[in-house]
Protein backbone atom coordinates (compact mmCIF):
# COMPACT_ATOMS: atom_id res chain seq x y z
CA UNK A 1 0.00 0.00 0.00
CA UNK A 2 1.14 3.52 -0.95
CA UNK A 3 1.54 5.95 2.46
CA UNK A 4 -1.91 7.53 1.29
CA UNK A 5 -3.50 4.19 1.63
CA UNK A 6 -2.13 3.35 5.05
CA UNK A 7 -2.81 6.37 6.33
CA UNK A 8 -6.42 5.96 5.26
CA UNK A 9 -7.20 2.73 7.03
CA UNK A 10 -5.23 3.37 9.79
CA UNK A 11 -7.83 6.78 10.37
CA UNK A 12 -10.94 4.64 10.54
CA UNK A 13 -9.52 1.61 11.94
CA UNK A 14 -11.13 0.63 15.34
CA UNK A 15 -8.86 -1.59 17.73
CA UNK A 16 -11.44 -3.75 20.10
CA UNK A 17 -9.84 -5.99 23.46
CA UNK A 18 -11.48 -9.34 23.74
CA UNK A 19 -11.48 -11.40 26.47
CA UNK A 20 -11.39 -15.03 26.70
CA UNK A 21 -14.18 -17.03 24.83
CA UNK A 22 -15.44 -13.89 23.85
CA UNK A 23 -16.82 -14.21 20.17
CA UNK A 24 -14.97 -11.68 17.84
CA UNK A 25 -16.79 -12.32 14.98
CA UNK A 26 -20.12 -15.06 14.78
CA UNK A 27 -21.13 -17.32 11.77
CA UNK A 28 -24.31 -15.80 10.01
CA UNK A 29 -23.49 -12.27 10.89
CA UNK A 30 -23.30 -9.30 8.63
CA UNK A 31 -19.40 -8.89 7.33
CA UNK A 32 -18.43 -5.29 7.96
CA UNK A 33 -15.35 -5.46 9.00
CA UNK A 34 -11.37 -7.13 7.97
CA UNK A 35 -9.79 -8.00 11.30
CA UNK A 36 -6.53 -7.75 12.12
CA UNK A 37 -4.95 -9.69 15.31
CA UNK A 38 -2.84 -7.53 16.92
CA UNK A 39 -1.97 -9.38 19.92
CA UNK A 40 -3.18 -12.36 21.70
CA UNK A 41 -4.57 -15.51 19.96
CA UNK A 42 -8.15 -16.44 18.50
CA UNK A 43 -9.86 -19.81 17.46
CA UNK A 44 -11.55 -20.26 14.10
CA UNK A 45 -14.19 -22.48 13.57
CA UNK A 46 -16.68 -23.80 10.67
CA UNK A 47 -20.26 -24.68 12.20
CA UNK A 48 -23.51 -25.88 11.11
CA UNK A 49 -27.21 -24.74 11.82
CA UNK A 50 -26.94 -27.79 14.69
CA UNK A 51 -24.20 -25.94 16.17
CA UNK A 52 -21.81 -29.07 15.15
CA UNK A 53 -18.02 -27.58 14.86
CA UNK A 54 -14.84 -27.97 14.01
CA UNK A 55 -12.15 -25.91 15.18
CA UNK A 56 -10.43 -25.53 12.07
CA UNK A 57 -6.93 -23.20 12.84
CA UNK A 58 -5.87 -20.30 15.38
CA UNK A 59 -4.86 -17.15 14.19
CA UNK A 60 -2.06 -14.91 15.78
CA UNK A 61 -0.58 -11.58 15.02
CA UNK A 62 -0.21 -10.25 12.71
CA UNK A 63 -2.72 -12.36 10.75
CA UNK A 64 -6.04 -10.83 8.88
CA UNK A 65 -9.30 -12.70 9.10
CA UNK A 66 -11.59 -11.84 6.60
CA UNK A 67 -13.97 -14.68 4.99
CA UNK A 68 -15.17 -16.14 1.88
CA UNK A 69 -17.87 -13.97 2.30
CA UNK A 70 -16.29 -10.83 1.66
CA UNK A 71 -17.36 -9.42 -1.49
CA UNK A 72 -19.90 -12.68 -2.14
CA UNK A 73 -22.68 -12.21 0.12
CA UNK A 74 -20.82 -10.06 2.95
CA UNK A 75 -21.56 -12.48 5.98
CA UNK A 76 -19.23 -14.39 7.96
CA UNK A 77 -19.17 -17.76 7.16
CA UNK A 78 -16.92 -18.81 10.51
CA UNK A 79 -17.22 -17.86 14.05
CA UNK A 80 -14.13 -16.88 15.39
CA UNK A 81 -13.56 -16.73 19.32
CA UNK A 82 -10.68 -15.04 21.90
CA UNK A 83 -8.39 -17.78 23.30
CA UNK A 84 -6.79 -15.29 26.04
CA UNK A 85 -6.82 -11.73 25.79
CA UNK A 86 -6.76 -10.56 22.33
CA UNK A 87 -6.54 -7.29 20.42
CA UNK A 88 -8.04 -6.64 17.13
CA UNK A 89 -7.82 -4.30 14.58
CA UNK A 90 -11.62 -3.70 12.79
CA UNK A 91 -10.79 -2.35 9.46
CA UNK A 92 -14.25 -1.16 7.63
CA UNK A 93 -14.45 -3.53 4.59
CA UNK A 94 -15.75 -0.47 2.10
CA UNK A 95 -12.27 1.03 2.86
CA UNK A 96 -10.60 -2.23 2.08
CA UNK A 97 -12.53 -1.98 -1.33
CA UNK A 98 -11.50 1.37 -2.28
CA UNK A 99 -7.66 0.57 -1.53
CA UNK A 100 -8.30 -2.97 -3.43
CA UNK A 101 -9.18 -0.69 -6.29
CA UNK A 102 -6.69 1.63 -6.42
CA UNK A 103 -3.65 -0.82 -5.77
CA UNK A 104 -3.84 -4.00 -7.96
CA UNK A 105 -0.31 -5.22 -6.83
CA UNK A 106 -1.99 -5.36 -2.49
CA UNK A 107 -5.00 -6.82 -4.10
CA UNK A 108 -2.95 -9.70 -5.73
CA UNK A 109 -1.20 -10.23 -2.81
CA UNK A 110 -4.04 -9.88 -0.29
CA UNK A 111 -5.62 -12.75 -2.67
CA UNK A 112 -2.89 -14.84 -2.78
CA UNK A 113 -2.82 -14.54 1.45
CA UNK A 114 -6.42 -15.25 2.04
CA UNK A 115 -6.46 -18.43 -0.72
CA UNK A 116 -3.53 -19.55 1.28
CA UNK A 117 -4.81 -19.89 4.30
CA UNK A 118 -8.76 -21.47 2.71
CA UNK A 119 -6.21 -23.93 1.08
CA UNK A 120 -4.69 -25.09 4.37
CA UNK A 121 -8.22 -24.96 5.98
CA UNK A 122 -9.27 -27.11 3.20
CA UNK A 123 -6.33 -29.29 3.71
CA UNK A 124 -6.95 -30.10 7.30
CA UNK A 125 -10.87 -30.90 6.48
CA UNK A 126 -9.82 -33.45 4.17
CA UNK A 127 -7.12 -34.87 6.40
CA UNK A 128 -9.43 -34.90 9.38
CA UNK A 129 -12.16 -36.90 7.11
CA UNK A 130 -9.73 -39.54 5.64
CA UNK A 131 -8.13 -40.24 8.93
CA UNK A 132 -8.42 -42.95 11.82
CA UNK A 133 -8.58 -41.12 15.56
CA UNK A 134 -4.95 -41.47 16.42
CA UNK A 135 -3.74 -39.78 12.70
CA UNK A 136 -6.01 -37.18 13.68
CA UNK A 137 -4.59 -36.03 17.22
CA UNK A 138 -1.14 -36.57 16.05
CA UNK A 139 -1.97 -34.01 13.23
CA UNK A 140 -3.03 -31.74 15.65
CA UNK A 141 -0.29 -32.19 17.57
CA UNK A 142 2.00 -31.49 14.60
CA UNK A 143 -0.01 -28.25 13.60
CA UNK A 144 0.25 -26.66 16.81
CA UNK A 145 4.00 -27.52 17.68
CA UNK A 146 4.79 -26.42 14.34
CA UNK A 147 2.14 -23.82 12.95
CA UNK A 148 1.50 -22.11 16.23
CA UNK A 149 4.12 -22.45 18.91
CA UNK A 150 6.69 -23.19 16.24
CA UNK A 151 8.70 -25.42 19.14
CA UNK A 152 8.31 -29.19 19.80
CA UNK A 153 7.26 -28.11 23.46
CA UNK A 154 4.94 -25.53 24.32
CA UNK A 155 1.73 -24.09 26.78
CA UNK A 156 -1.29 -23.98 25.67
CA UNK A 157 -4.34 -22.63 26.60
CA UNK A 158 -6.22 -24.89 24.74
CA UNK A 159 -8.48 -27.49 26.67
CA UNK A 160 -9.07 -30.89 26.00
CA UNK A 161 -12.58 -30.25 24.24
CA UNK A 162 -10.63 -27.92 21.93
CA UNK A 163 -8.65 -30.57 20.83
CA UNK A 164 -11.57 -32.28 19.93
CA UNK A 165 -13.13 -30.01 18.12
CA UNK A 166 -10.01 -29.54 16.05
CA UNK A 167 -9.23 -32.99 15.72
CA UNK A 168 -13.41 -34.25 14.87
CA UNK A 169 -13.32 -36.33 17.78
CA UNK A 170 -14.65 -36.60 21.08
CA UNK A 171 -13.50 -34.93 23.98
CA UNK A 172 -13.36 -38.56 25.85
CA UNK A 173 -11.13 -40.16 22.89
CA UNK A 174 -9.17 -37.36 22.99
CA UNK A 175 -8.27 -38.04 26.53
CA UNK A 176 -7.61 -41.69 25.88
CA UNK A 177 -5.24 -41.40 22.96
CA UNK A 178 -3.16 -38.66 24.75
CA UNK A 179 -2.72 -41.23 27.63
CA UNK A 180 -1.76 -43.89 24.88
CA UNK A 181 1.19 -41.57 23.55
CA UNK A 182 2.07 -40.07 26.93
CA UNK A 183 2.80 -44.56 27.98
CA UNK A 184 4.33 -44.96 24.53
CA UNK A 185 6.94 -42.43 25.06
CA UNK A 186 5.63 -40.17 22.03
CA UNK A 187 4.75 -37.47 23.69
CA UNK A 188 4.92 -35.80 27.48
CA UNK A 189 1.39 -34.03 28.29
CA UNK A 190 -0.51 -32.77 31.56
CA UNK A 191 -2.88 -30.04 31.75
CA UNK A 192 -1.76 -27.65 29.44
CA UNK A 193 2.00 -28.77 28.80
CA UNK A 194 2.79 -30.38 25.65
CA UNK A 195 6.58 -31.70 24.72
CA UNK A 196 6.37 -33.96 21.64
CA UNK A 197 9.64 -36.82 22.42
CA UNK A 198 9.63 -38.60 19.05
CA UNK A 199 8.18 -36.77 16.48
CA UNK A 200 9.91 -39.15 13.70
CA UNK A 201 7.15 -41.43 15.02
CA UNK A 202 4.14 -39.14 15.35
CA UNK A 203 4.04 -37.62 11.71
CA UNK A 204 4.02 -41.48 10.67
CA UNK A 205 1.18 -42.01 12.83
CA UNK A 206 -0.29 -38.90 11.21
CA UNK A 207 0.71 -40.24 7.39
CA UNK A 208 -0.53 -43.63 7.88
CA UNK A 209 -3.38 -41.83 10.10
Amino acid sequence: MTDEQLSRLNKERKEVTFQANETIIKRGGPLTHILCITSGMAKVYIEDDTDKQILIGLVKPVQLIGGPGFLVDERNHITVTALEETKTCFIDVNDFKAVMKANSEFTIELVKYLNMRIIKYFDRILSLTHKHMHGKLAETLLYLADAVYNSDKFETLLNRQDLADMSAMTKESVIRILKEFNEEGIINSDISHFEILNKKLLRKINQTG
